[in-house]
């Protein structure tokens, strides 16, 4: 029996699936898939379905299951991408979105090498690449709508708690260890609280497709780029894309995404704010005014004002040494220069809200969250790099708007 298109993709099996001489009803498969991808684990998913579906598997049958539905996920977006840039992927919907928002950052997933045995062997970390595409409506304004920066980031303890997390968010791989990984992903930004903008509203999701995988930038960005068209975002008069300001975003961005709008996300932004500040001053609490005014120049489009200020205080420093330690603050000044240069075409933030545009990328760092809780975790090791793809793509269709996980019935 043939299996039914489901949103595009062809699932083996799908209409009865054989497992151990067992036969699984379409239903049922898709109510495995969905545990699978949910649960903290296969096992909490066996659970789970035995007490709420009535239905009986074992984690290893689950784990098969689910494997297999990611591996077709990942050729689907493979296959996808093909079409696109041969000009054969059709676009599937038929109105044209008034806003379209891609979000793209990044997350961390433990792996090993497969087919090496009982046991773990080689594991590492890797980088686990996440676009979140996305049809929103906002409302455009004549003029800026909040030419002021909210109370929130008016707020020193606010401010500072908010500069800490995202710091910690982004400590490189090679200066973490896996303790302080599993802590990054308990830490990050609040998306409701960062978008807590008083006179600024911030714009609204409509509907969000998802993508994960731990594919290299180029592969990553083709395969996106084909989501990005097969919804239609392609379209939208207005388009915007937001990444934290690492460079592989912007590479991303001016590869795949020219005619979107590119803006880094602001609270990034202010997260360096704050660390030149406390340099500077020597503490929080000297240095805290110069943030104030620094955040303010920011969301005022002034960043060139704010970079001035900065260089002009490293001038007057004694020359760096060769060896300088990275919590000198001059080089923690040096650092903050350099991001607020190599992104200020992507701060005008006052234009951002009169189009209408997101000024924060972190709807998307709220959905690595979601993500990280099913595949992270001191005893979660995947196959590199099949296994982390499978995993990735279930857990990415688990949090679309699509039908990607629904039976086509």
């Amino acid at each position: 029996m043939t299996a039914p298109n489901v949103g595009g993709l062809f699932f083996p099996h799908r209409d009865i699936t054989k497992l151990n001489n067992r036969t699984i009803s379409p239903l049922v498969y898709d109510k495995i898939v969905l545990a699978g991808a949910e649960a903290l684990s296969f096992r909490n998913a066996a659970r789970l379905l035995e007490r709420l579906a009535e239905v009986k598997f074992s984690s290893r049958q689950i784990n098969r299951i689910v494997h297999e539905t990611g591996e077709q996920l990942h050729a689907e977006q493979a296959e996808r991408a093909e079409q696109f840039f041969s000009g054969k992927l059709a676009c599937e919907v038929e109105n044209v979105p008034d806003l379209a928002v891609v979000e793209c950052d990044g997350g961390r997933i433990r792996t090993r090498q497969p087919d090496s045995g009982p046991g773990t062997h080689d594991p590492a970390w890797r980088e686990s690449k996440v676009g979140l595409c996305m049809r929103m409506t906002s409302e455009m304004h004549e003029h800026d709508p909040a030419p002021e920066p909210p109370e929130s980031l008016q707020n020193r303890h606010y401010v500072s708690k908010l500069a800490k997390e995202v710091a910690g968010a982004v400590i490189p791989e090679s200066e973490s260890d896996p303790g302080e990984a599993e802590a990054i992903s308990d830490n990050e930004p609040d998306a409701d609280d960062v978008h807590a903008v008083d006179e600024y509203k911030s714009p609204k999701r409509l509907m969000r497709t998802v993508l994960a995988s731990v594919d290299d930038i180029k592969t990553f960005g083709r395969k996106l780029a084909a989501e990005v068209h097969r919804k239609g975002l392609n379209q939208a008069p207005r388009k915007a894309f937001v990444g934290d300001g690492m460079p592989c975003n912007w590479t991303l961005q001016k590869t795949f995404f020219p005619l979107f709008v590119a803006i880094v996300d602001f609270i990034h932004v202010i997260s360096y704010l704050y660390k030149a500040s406390v340099a500077i001053g020597e503490s929080e609490d000297f240095g805290w005014g110069l943030c104030a005014d620094w955040i303010r120049a920011c969301w005022q489009g002034r960043v060139t004002d704010v970079i001035r200020e900065l260089q002009e205080w490293l001038d007057a420093q004694p020359a760096r040494p060769d060896d300088i330690s990275n919590d000198d603050p001059r080089e923690i000044v040096r650092v903050s220069i350099g991001y607020l240069k190599n992104n200020a075409s992507r701060m005008d933030y006052p234009s951002y809200r009169c189009q209408g545009l997101p000024l924060t990328s972190t709807l998307v760092e709220s959905l690595i969250k979601e993500i990280n809780y099913r595949v992270k975790g001191t005893e979660k090791f995947w196959n590199d790099p099949e296994g982390a793809n499978r995993i990735l793509a279930v857990k990415a269709a688990s949090l679309s708007d699509d039908s990607r996980l629904v039976p086509g019935w």
